[in-house]
């Protein structure tokens, strides 16, 4: 199985998990990073395909798939010849704290030297890291604290046969 080809590899779209779901939009090699280039203000095709080094034909692969799934919209900046620009969609933008956290869970593991980058709260100005936390309390969420519950869509199959015996309803 070819996993840099988009067509070859086993969709997680019939899974009723929202991360399968999610590593089908965005879990391509490559693509974490055009979304972080995107994020950072590249915008131009060149501009990405020079930054992270990738093939063009892969680059190309990557964002007709983030356009496919609504995460970039492809819009013409120049006539003759005809180039085009990527914008993150709101879907897209939407992505930004897993970007964030990925940043967080690499700098705190794999950089050894120290963080290649900082991430700024432009409301504060300080230097911060992605923190998750509950959406109602505000509290910290982490492995020890979260229970993991059967939502509206839950569906046992594929990806899900087993995970159900392991989510319970909170006390």
């Amino acid at each position: 199985m070819d996993y840099d080809d988009p067509m070859s590899k086993q969709a997680f779209a019939d899974i009723a998990c929202s991360i399968a779901r999610a590593v089908d939009v965005i879990g391509q090699r490559w693509t974490p990073l055009i979304v972080r280039d995107l994020f950072a203000g590249m915008t131009k095709f060149e501009d990405i395909r020079r930054d992270l080094g990738i093939a063009s034909n892969i680059l190309a692969a990557r964002l007709a798939e983030l356009e496919r799934n609504g995460v970039v919209e492809r819009r013409q900046y120049q006539s003759a010849p005809a180039r085009h620009e990527y914008v993150l969609t709101d879907k897209g933008r939407d992505l930004y704290p897993v970007v964030a956290t990925l940043l967080a869970f690499g700098d705190k593991w794999l950089s050894l030297d120290g963080p290649p980058a900082l991430i700024v709260h432009a409301d504060c100005g300080h230097v911060t890291t992605a923190k998750t936390v509950c959406a109602e309390c505000g509290g910290e969420l982490n492995a020890a604290n979260a229970i993991h519950s059967p939502g509206p869509g839950a569906n046992p199959g594929p990806g899900t046969a087993l995970i159900g015996d392991y989510i319970r309803s909170p006390k």
